[in-house]
């Protein structure tokens, strides 16, 4: 519990590098239904200690809580069928299609900020937002749906939902139409959620993962962290000249390992 309020703190008190790039594809514009069944991916996304969440996260799970909180002790992969992945096909299509990709500094007059989309639309994190809302509606597991934060190669922040199955780990994107395995998208992985629970974040970066890696996590039923690292001037939306988005925290700023930052082989999957 102590090293989650460490990382809430660094949330709440830290800048935050950004971006995320609401227009424009990256490409695989295709069909999203190769064969009409996925193929199995090469492996599962390797992760490693806690991390700070991102900050619009945090400021997201400050006003809907009952969003952020929970989690489960035995996390479940989805099984990918044909028919769910047919309809994993038909809700990512959906998204995209209806959506309409907007800033937040259009929408929100601020740079940063997480949300279902409106009727204005969203960016790259409230989609995945949608796809994760509209997926544990139709019974997919919560605890394989998990939010995502990478970079570009042009090193801009975007955010993506990742799906863990039991054919490999998947990525479901604004940019990419395609539902691609997530060693096949053209990102640089920096953090995901915990499969465990919801407001753990971890690495995804195998340079940084440490000892420390296998962490306890806070009891079911627990309280969300974060209030206690509210930050300044609340909850509301992020203002700051930083013109990118979404918030990315700094990869080099979690908290230290208490076992003194021992660089080690990677750890179990969180």
């Amino acid at each position: 519990m102590r090293r989650l309020f460490l990382l809430a703190a660094a949330a709440g008190a830290a800048f935050w590098l950004a971006g995320c790039q609401s227009t424009g594809s990256i490409g695989h514009t295709g069909s999203t239904r190769p064969g009409g069944a996925a193929k199995t991916a090469a492996s599962h996304m390797p992760t490693g200690q806690q991390v700070s969440p991102p900050y619009g996260y945090v400021a997201f799970c400050l006003r809907n809580r009952a969003e952020c909180e929970g989690g489960t002790d035995a996390p479940r992969e989805a099984r990918l069928t044909p028919a769910r992945w047919a309809e994993l096909n038909d809700i990512n299509d959906d998204v995209n299609r209806k959506v309409r990709q907007i800033e937040d500094s259009e929408n929100y007059g601020a740079v940063e900020y997480w949300a279902y989309p409106n009727s204005r639309g969203g960016d790259c994190e409230d989609f995945a937002l949608l796809k994760r809302r509209t997926l544990i509606e139709r019974g997919w597991p919560a605890e394989s749906l998990l939010l995502t934060v990478v970079r570009e190669r042009n090193g801009d922040g975007h955010a993506v939902l990742t799906i863990a199955t039991d054919k490999g780990d998947y990525i479901l994107d604004n940019k990419i139409r395609t539902i691609l395995a997530w060693n096949e998208a053209p990102y640089k992985w920096v953090k995901r959620q915990s499969t465990r629970r919801p407001y753990i974040w971890v690495t995804l970066d195998p340079s940084r993962f440490e000892v420390a890696a296998w962490e306890s996590v806070p009891p079911l039923g627990s309280p969300l962290p974060y209030a206690a690292a509210k930050p300044a001037g609340g909850n509301r939306a992020l203002k700051t000249a930083n013109p990118l988005r979404p918030s990315l925290a700094d990869e080099n700023g979690a908290p230290a390992s208490p076992h003194g930052g021992k660089k080690t082989a990677p750890p179990p999957s969180a």
